[in-house]
């Protein structure tokens, strides 16, 4: 015999559906709002690559006339 209370607790198979349905519907929002994040990071990522790349350069350049020894007039 089946306890009355495991009786009241299964769920009938629309209940079933509409629970799926719902975990469905939120996790697939997620998902979508996840990858419009990571859509703007890599825009984001993009953006500073040429900045990055310029101060390198600069850096490079700059760290060559302060460790260059000014020769001086004798």
């Amino acid at each position: 015999m089946l306890n009355q209370s495991y009786l009241l607790t299964m769920k009938t198979p629309q209940e079933k559906l509409n629970e799926t349905q719902t975990r469905f519907d939120s996790n697939f929002a997620k998902a979508q709002q996840l990858e419009k994040q990571i859509a703007k990071l890599q825009s984001d990522f993009k953006a500073l690559q040429q900045p990055l790349i310029e101060d390198q350069g600069a850096i490079k350049a700059l760290k060559n006339c302060v460790e260059t020894p000014v020769e001086q007039n004798a």
